[in-house]
């Protein structure tokens, strides 16, 4: 009789003890897993969203914009052949100038006729004298577009090598701790046996409930083929029991076997963090964005926005200009304004 209100007051204190760092870092890790996979899931939906507005709201007016430049380097190139009389110092800016137009618009161009018209009007205005040498290959719009190429497929290998040093040191780090690797995944089968042997629609004759156990099954079976110990668990904990020592034993894990489970975890929340990072910088690369550049899902809408208004706004000052350039004394003084604007920007390099 002494002993049983010294005991239930153990019990109490038991009861309301605080978790033990283990426990602590197991839910810290179950917390930090579910957290970034939420952000994996949203950019995967933002950048979803983003491709099918930008394939429906802004490629048509990079058409347009595109094809407002190639109706302007017709109309300088009639200009200059002759339309318009000009100095000998604007006729050459006006010949600079309809060759930065032609190897802008040479970089966007797939099709090989296109391409070929565009070499040809852009040969025409490159004042070389007859005995100069041939251009530099830098120089080339065919030897830039293989250099920019070039640049892409080194980056994209420079990323590739980044994820196969991840993979090599994450396989080091197994090999370091096989031992604790094999405990974890005894453990990881060990929980996986008792969802299997709970939920075995087999065993079960209400056919209410058999549908239910395949579904969760089908989870089980998934989550173990990918060795996710958090899902295993969460499928675990979801599994309602009413026996009296289940439930007082819900969520806690023994001693022995949580810093197993928290390294698999940690080496799960590392991987999923990799790859929110590569699903954002291949984002970034697709879309010429800075890789450096804060940027969130949440933030791609207003992005695509701004790029938008950007060319709706090129897209109304070309057309205006256009209607300009029709009246040859406004498209003299233009082209002018565009030569002494060339020498200001070489003058500040």
């Amino acid at each position: 009789m002494p002993h049983g209100p010294s005991r239930r007051l153990q019990a109490v204190d038991a009861a309301i003890a605080p978790p033990s760092p283990e426990q602590q870092a197991f839910d810290t890790l179950h917390r930090r897993i579910d957290a970034q996979r939420a952000l994996l899931a949203e950019w995967q939906a933002a950048i979803d969203a983003y491709e099918q507005r930008y394939a429906r709201e802004v490629l048509p007016l990079l058409t347009q914009y595109r094809g407002l430049h190639i109706d302007l380097l017709d109309r300088l190139d009639h200009a200059a052949s002759g339309g318009l009389r000009l100095g000998r110092t604007d006729a050459q800016a006006l010949h600079e100038l309809i060759v930065d137009i032609a190897d802008s618009l040479l970089l966007g161009e797939d099709d090989a006729e296109r391409r070929a018209a565009l070499q040809s009007l852009r040969a025409r205005y490159v004042d070389e004298p007859d005995d100069a040498e041939p251009p530099a290959a830098a120089d080339d719009p065919e030897a830039l577009l293989r250099r920019l190429e070039a640049e892409h497929d080194a980056a994209e290998a420079a990323r590739a090598a980044q994820r196969a040093a991840h993979r090599r040191e994450a396989a080091a780090r197994r090999k370091q701790r096989a031992p604790e690797a094999v405990e974890a995944s005894q453990s990881l089968r060990a929980v996986y046996r008792q969802l299997v042997s709970a939920l075995h629609p087999d065993r079960e004759a209400d056919p209410e409930e058999r549908q239910r156990k395949t579904v969760l099954m089908q989870h089980v079976n998934e989550a173990y083929a990918a060795q996710r110990l958090t899902d295993l668990l969460q499928l675990q904990q979801s599994i309602a029991e009413a026996d009296t020592r289940r439930a007082a034993q819900a969520g806690v894990l023994p001693a022995d076997r949580l810093a197993a489970y928290n390294r698999l975890l940690a080496d799960q929340l590392a991987a999923v963090q990799r790859q929110v990072r590569e699903v954002e910088a291949d984002f970034k690369a697709r879309h010429h964005l800075n890789p450096h550049g804060r940027l969130k899902p949440g933030t791609l809408g207003e992005h695509l926005r701004v790029e938008q208004a950007k060319l709706t706004n090129g897209i109304r000052e070309m057309q205006r200009e256009a209607r300009l350039l029709d009246d040859p004394a406004y498209l003299k003084q233009w082209v002018k304004a565009q030569r002494r604007m060339a020498r200001q920007h070489g003058d500040n390099d």
